[in-house]
Formats: C-alpha cells, structure tokens, sequence
C-alpha cells in the first residue's frame, strides 16, 4: 500500500475547502421595517400605500414586516435587540445618543429636513410672546427634536427649562393636553399642529432660525454589512416613492391626507415644509453635530461620550444615491 506524503495528504485535505466558492451569508427570510406615518413622512405612506417595498423585497424572495415604532428611543432599542433591520425615520438625535451609547447601527441617508414643521402651539387666551413661557406649564415629548426647539427658543429670551414646567408627553398627549387647558404650551408637529389649528389654537413660534433637525434613515451595523443588496432593495422602492411624488403630487397628497386624517388643502400647506432628498452632505453633518452639542449642553449626553458623526456614525454611502 503506498501512502501519501504529508504535504500531497495536506493539499488533499485543503484542496475540496479551496476550490468551493466562500459562502456567502444567508438571507433572512423576513426584514423588519418600522412605519412612521407622522409628523408628516409622505415617501413611507406611499411606500406603504402602493406596495412598493413588498415589491422590491419580494425579488429575493423576502417578506416585510413593518412594525409601528415612533419613539425614536424604542427604535434604536430594536435594533439593539436585532428586532428591527431598518429604521425607516428615526431622529437624528435619536441616531447619536444610540451610537454614543454603543448602539451598532448606521446613518445610510437622510429622511427629511424640516425646521419648519416643528411649533410650539398655544391656545388663543394663551402666551402671546416667548417672553411670556417664564413660569408656563408645557408639554412635549423630551429628547427630542421639539425638546431642541423649546430649548432654543428660551434661550432667545434668556430663558432655561428651570423657568418653565416642562412635562413629557408624547405628540398625541401634550396636543390633548393643550386643547383641554391643562398646559400653556405643547411642541408639537404634523398633523397635531393642524387639528390645534382648527380647534382656534395658534402658532407661538415654529422651528426656523431655532433648530436645523435632520430626520435619518438607519440601518442595524451587521444587516448592512452582511446585506448590502437588501438595503439597496429598500431604497429602490425608497426612491419609486419619491419618483410617484413628484409625478403624481394629486394623488400624493389624497394618499397623505387621508392616512394623515387631514384635508388635502391642510397637507398641500404641509408638504412646502418638508425636504425629502435622502443624499446627505456635509451641512447635515454639520446640524448633526450640532445636535450632539445641544445634547451635551442638555445633560442629555456625557461629554466624553461624544462620537465623530461622520465616521463613527454616517455610513459613506450616505452621501450618494443608494
């Protein structure tokens, strides 16, 4: 019997393992992408709407999930928790204080930008000045893009939030609060500011020359990295929703408005609001790292903790089309 020498019993044994293609990772069989319909997210009610992202995942033979998630902390949550893939809109302070906090996930586009469509709502009897918050009871949801606004527009007046009673309340509990005079104030956006509208209320302020906030769309670290054709599928139908807006704007806002359960009049005096363009450049950079400073000056983030937004945070591919 003759037997081999090491080496040929070597290269037999590594040969079979060199010549088979390196496997490549296993597509889920289901991605899990959150829905947030408001303040005012027309590209997912169309998405939603006109089944784009079945459509572009159902070519890998893929299907969607696309739980309900507005808080931005409960999204990041997920996506610690590998329950989410996508974070489809998810606030750029929500971003960095996930990321600061170790939190593996990436900015891969921008969402919107929209200074304009955050208020601090009042009653008509109500303050008439933002002079006038010292000493006011007012509601908002804290940690938040409205929380930046408030903050900012106190501090034009030489203001802090030790001046002020600010309660936590989501959008839906502080508008209720307001209508129902238990509050002076609600920061609110979307549809609550049109329904406060309605109800006689008025604008004190909106976010312009206050706040600079960048809406992100997020991705968990290791689905890009292991699926990168996934995340490219989601932003095919990303993008077909943004084509069908600006075709078909009609049709646009009679979707948006009926989701958003306001007149079509009321969301066309929306969406002038609101800057949808997903490729990000550095002035988003820039309001981002802004963002991460008010937080720091907040108490909301250690200092130590801070990131570099661009390259711990913002994913390349961020500053082109997808």
């Amino acid at each position: 019997m003759k037997y081999l020498s090491s080496f040929a019993l070597t290269a037999a044994m590594i040969l079979p393992f060199a010549i088979q293609p390196a496997l490549a990772t296993e597509k889920p069989d289901t991605v899990r992408i959150t829905y947030v319909s408001a303040p005012f997210n027309v590209p997912s009610i169309i998405m939603r709407e006109k089944g784009y992202l079945d459509e572009a995942f159902a070519a890998h033979n893929i299907k969607v999930e696309s739980p309900v998630i507005t808080s931005g902390a409960q999204q990041t949550q997920a996506i610690a928790a590998g329950e989410i893939d996508i974070a489809s809109v998810l606030g750029g302070t929500s971003a960095i204080l996930a990321k600061a906090n170790g939190i593996d996930l990436k900015i891969v586009a921008a969402y919107a930008r929209s200074p304009k469509a955050y208020f601090l709502m009042t009653q008509a009897s109500g303050p008439a000045t933002l002079a006038d918050l010292k000493g006011k009871k007012i509601a908002g949801p804290k940690g938040t893009v409205l929380n930046q606004l408030l903050v900012s527009a106190l501090a034009s007046q030489n203001l802090t939030l030790s001046d002020v009673e600010y309660i936590n309340m989501d959008l839906s509990a502080a508008r209720a609060a307001l209508l129902s005079g238990q509050v002076d104030v609600a920061t609110l956006a979307g549809n609550g500011v049109v329904q406060v509208e309605q109800a006689g209320g008025k604008a004190l302020t909106n976010g312009e020359g206050f706040i600079k906030p960048t809406t992100v769309i997020a991705v968990r670290g290791a689905f890009l990295e292991e699926h990168p054709d996934l995340v490219k599928a989601y932003f095919a139908a990303h993008y077909k929703a943004l084509d069908f807006m600006s075709q078909h704007p009609e049709e646009a806002m009679e979707i948006a408005s009926k989701e958003q359960k306001i007149s079509i009049e009321d969301a066309k005096k929306q969406m002038p609001l609101y800057d949808f363009t997903p490729v990000m450049t550095e002035n988003d950079v820039a309001n981002l790292t802004a963002d991460q400073a008010f937080m720091i000056e907040a108490g909301m983030l250690q200092k130590d903790s801070a990131i570099d937004i661009k390259a711990g945070l913002v994913a390349p591919s961020a500053f082109s089309k997808n």
